[in-house]
């Protein structure tokens, strides 16, 4: 919590202190499996909502609220799987700020072809009012199959407001 103090007390002049916190907050899952097309971007469709301070998680997206610009952490996690052994060669995880991708992160198991792969996002943006984000995944199978965003604790979105 951060408190900011107004006037000074020497001088009789009244006390204010004001908090600040950590909204508008999310943390959103899936509630059952998501089937991804081979080599193409898809929208995570994040549909349980844990935590929605703000109300401001909506149709898989955070949505800035009218009043909350500012810097925001976000952090995904997703896990693809392909449904059988060594068929995964790659995977990728976008997060997009206003439908473009802002950071990409790129599992290459080619070498050693996996049957699932976590990935791990983590970032800081600086959000304007209206601004909205978006998680999405692609993979690229060895058979050229659908993989398969794995629900539940597996595959989580989460994000908040810093306080500056």
């Amino acid at each position: 919590m951060a408190l900011t103090l107004h006037g000074t007390v020497s001088d009789n002049t009244d006390l204010q202190i004001a908090s600040d916190n950590n909204t508008p907050a999310f943390v959103v899952r899936l509630s059952s499996a998501q089937t991804i097309s081979d080599n193409t971007a898809t929208k995570v469709a994040f549909d349980t909502e844990d935590v929605d301070t703000d109300s401001a998680f909506a149709s898989n997206k955070f949505t800035v609220p009218t009043g909350k610009a500012g810097l925001y952490k976000f952090d995904v996690i997703v896990r693809l799987d392909s449904g059988s052994n060594s068929n995964l060669g790659s995977a990728i995880g976008y997060l997009y700020k206003n439908g473009t991708a802002q950071h990409i992160v790129f599992n290459d198991e080619a070498g050693n072809y996996a049957k699932a792969i976590t990935m791990n996002i983590s970032s800081i943006l600086n959000l304007s009012e209206g601004d909205y984000i978006e998680a999405y995944v692609a993979c690229n199978t060895v058979d050229n199959s659908d993989a398969t965003v794995t629900h539940n604790k597996y595959s989580i979105f989460s994000g908040h407001k810093l306080i500056t």
